[in-house]
């Protein structure tokens, strides 16, 4: 699964968020438009995929020699 829409905040993020009231600190990974946002999405989606089905088949290999 792919993590890239998911804000990775740090501890200074984490100790912000209990005085920001308003949600103004808070920050997620955003695209210039729907289009771009759906080519990431869909790049991230292909790649977890691909990473899956790799970690998969070497599985299989190791296992079966």
């Amino acid at each position: 699964m792919s993590d890239f829409l998911f804000a990775k905040p740090t501890t200074i993020d984490g100790v912000m968020s209990i005085v920001d009231l308003f949600g103004i600190v808070t920050e997620y990974n955003d695209s210039s438009s729907e289009k771009a946002a759906d080519a990431r999405a869909i790049r991230a989606d292909i790649t977890a995929i691909r990473k899956d089905f790799v970690d998969a088949y070497t599985e299989e290999i190791e296992n079966y020699a």
